[in-house]
């Protein structure tokens, strides 16, 4: 057990350094085109957080009005459009009445991020942001095109600092730290186990059934556990299900 202990707790400490790494390389990707900044972006995008969140919003393309998003603990969200420029800004909305105005709100930015032009299909990872004081998240740009993941497939994202090693279905996986790539999968009946190696054991850290598709496509978020000292990883299956086209439409955001 004191094995898992140190392993898991090594895996905490580094998660800051990991989570350091993956933005530095989302940066520097978003940063790879010049006049990024001056450049419109269309982003379809959804948004996931290990914690729930709530009365969050983010700025639209003219900067003056905004948009609420929905936080599930356990999925990803409906998927919001952005049009305009670099940086996409998120913010917490407070009632702030006054006499003059008492509908009047305060906001606060919680994050924002940069992407590279023109832009495409993201899933939005939210990260609680351990180097300020105040609320702030960094935001993992993970490419949600179905290029990157196409329907019938699975990927991970392993925000631990383990390598993951298992089997999905009859496939032998063997995932680091970040996102994975993609695992197309048959039939709509599934199982998956995987665990880490220490100390010269191997310790399992999921496994169960689950059910996906081929209309529907899926991401393993693994995260630290949620009791210190266990083996067990906290592992969120996020689904996406493919509509039909004249249902196929972004949410439409209200000013």
């Amino acid at each position: 057990m004191m094995g898992n202990l140190a392993c898991v707790h090594a895996s905490r400490r580094n998660l800051v350094g990991l989570i350091t790494l993956l933005f530095s390389i989302a940066s520097l990707n978003a940063q790879s085109t010049a006049n990024a900044e001056e450049t419109p972006l269309r982003v379809n995008f959804s948004v996931f957080s290990l914690k729930h969140l709530s009365d969050i919003h983010y700025l639209l393309g003219d900067r003056t009005v905004g948009a609420p998003l929905t936080f599930y603990s356990s999925d990803r969200s409906s998927v919001y459009t952005y049009e305009g420029l670099n940086p996409i800004v998120f913010y917490r909305e407070t009632p702030a009445p006054t006499e003059l105005d008492p509908d009047a709100v305060k906001r606060k930015k919680i994050g924002e991020i940069s992407l590279t032009p023109p832009g495409g299909d993201y899933l939005f990872i939210f990260f609680p942001n351990p180097n300020t004081e105040d609320e702030n998240y960094r935001i993992y740009p993970l490419d949600d095109s179905t290029k990157a993941l196409p329907y019938g497939s699975v990927r991970f994202f392993n925000a631990t600092s383990l390598q993951l090693i298992g089997k999905l279905d009859k496939i032998t996986i063997s995932t680091g730290p970040g996102p994975s790539k993609a695992f197309p999968l048959t039939g709509s009946s599934h199982s998956l186990a995987f665990g880490f190696e220490h100390g010269g054991k191997y310790h399992v850290s999921f496994r169960s059934p689950f059910e996906l598709n081929q209309d529907s496509r899926g991401i393993f978020v693994v995260s630290p556990p949620y009791i210190k000292g266990s083996a067990l990883l906290q592992t969120r299956l996020l689904r996406d299900t493919r509509l039909a086209e004249d249902n196929n439409q972004n949410v439409k955001q209200s000013d």
